[in-house]
C-alpha cells in the first residue's frame, strides 16, 4: 500500500472522492455539495487581475465563502485574455515578456480574496478545445512563467490553512494535450471535463457513450494513466449528461437522462492511483447542448447513490 499525502491528507489509501457542481446545486436533490464550480472573467488582462466575477453573487463565490468556507471551490482561471479580439499566440509572448506579471500576482491575491479554503484553479480549461490555436511551445512558456507569480500573489494574501492547487485541465479527447504539458513543478493535478456524449449524426447508446468516454484516445482511461506516470491525483472540473440530437448531422449527441455514465464516472475515479479528487457535475442546459438534473430522474437517483459513497 502506498501512502497517499495530499491537502492535508495522509492515511493508507486515497480520500474518498468529493461531488459537487456549477449551476443549480445538488442539493436541490437531496446530494450534499461537497465543492462549488465557477469560473472567472476573459475578456482582458484586467479581468485577469481582478479576478473578474468572482466577487459577483451571480458566480456562487460570494455565498459559498460565506456558509462553506471549509468546503473547497473549483474555479476555471483564464491564463491569458481568450475572450478578447487579440491572438492567442500574440497574447501569450506577452505573458512570456514578463509585461503581465504584475496581473498574475493580482490573479493569485484575489483568488485568496474571494474564494473559500482550499483553491483549485483551472488554468485555461479546455485549452485543447479544437481546433486549437494557440503553439504549445508558447503555451507551456507563459504558463511555467504565470504559476510562481499566482502562486506568490496567493501566499501573500492567503489567510491561515488556505491553500492554492493548479489544475491543468484537457477537454477529454483529440486533439493529443500532451505538448501542453508544463511539467510537474507547475501541475497540482491533472483534470479533464469530460461530458457523456459522443459526435456525429445520431444519437448513441449508453454502452457506446461509456466506451467513448473511457476508451477513446485522449478520454479517461489515457487520464488516469498520465496522471499517475506523473504521480499526480486527478479531477474532472466538467461533466453532464448531453441532450438527444436525433439525426442532427454533425453535432454533439448525447441520449438525457444516462444512469450508466454517472456509474462510469465513479467507477473511473476508482482506477486512479494517486486518487480523483473530485468530480463537479455541470448543472447547467448551455444552450440545449445538455441537459439538466431537473430532467434525469434516473441518473439523480444513481448519483445519490455515488456521491455519497464517494466512490
Amino acid at each position: 500500500m502506498f501512502v497517499c499525502v495530499f491537502q492535508g491528507y495522509s492515511q493508507s489509501k486515497v480520500p474518498r472522492t468529493l461531488t459537487g457542481n456549477s449551476g443549480k446545486s445538488i442539493e436541490t436533490y437531496g446530494i450534499k455539495q461537497e465543492i462549488l464550480g465557477t469560473w472567472m472573467g476573459r475578456s482582458s488582462w484586467k479581468d485577469i487581475a481582478d479576478a473578474n466575477w468572482l466577487m459577483v453573487e451571480g458566480s456562487g463565490a460570494p455565498k459559498w465563502k460565506r456558509e462553506h468556507f471549509d468546503r473547497p471551490m473549483d474555479v476555471g482561471v483564464p491564463l491569458i485574455p481568450t475572450d478578447s479580439k487579440n491572438e492567442f499566440n500574440e497574447l501569450l509572448k506577452e505573458s512570456i515578456s514578463g509585461s503581465q506579471d504584475s496581473t498574475y500576482i493580482s490573479l493569485g491575491r484575489n483568488l485568496a480574496k474571494y474564494c473559500s479554503k482550499t483553491v483549485y484553479a483551472r488554468l485555461w480549461w479546455e485549452f485543447n478545445m479544437y481546433p486549437v490555436k494557440q503553439d504549445a511551445n508558447l503555451f507551456v512558456k507563459a504558463w511555467q512563467r504565470a504559476v510562481p507569480l499566482i502562486r506568490k500573489g496567493f501566499k501573500q494574501q492567503a489567510s491561515a490553512g488556505q491553500t492554492l492547487h493548479i489544475v491543468w485541465c484537457t477537454n477529454a479527447g483529440q486533439p493529443n494535450p500532451e505538448p501542453f504539458y508544463p511539467g510537474d513543478n507547475v501541475v497540482d493535478v491533472i483534470g479533464s471535463d469530460t461530458y457523456g456524449m459522443t459526435w456525429g449524426d445520431s444519437d448513441p447508446t449508453a454502452e457506446q457513450i461509456i466506451r467513448r468516454i473511457i476508451k477513446e484516445p485522449y478520454m479517461l482511461e489515457w487520464q488516469a494513466k498520465f496522471a499517475d506516470q506523473h504521480k499526480k491525483p486527478t479531477c474532472i472540473g466538467e461533466w453532464g449528461n448531453v441532450a438527444k440530437k436525433g439525426n442532427k448531422v454533425q453535432d454533439t449527441h448525447g441520449i438525457g437522462d444516462c444512469p450508466e455514465y454517472i456509474d462510469a464516472i465513479y467507477n473511473w475515479t476508482k482506477t486512479c492511483k494517486y486518487g480523483c479528487i473530485y468530480v463537479c457535475y455541470f448543472n447547467l442546459p448551455d444552450g440545449g447542448i445538455l441537459t439538466t438534473l431537473d430532467e434525469q430522474p434516473e441518473s439523480v437517483k444513481r448519483l445519490k447513490v455515488r456521491a455519497a459513497a464517494g466512490k
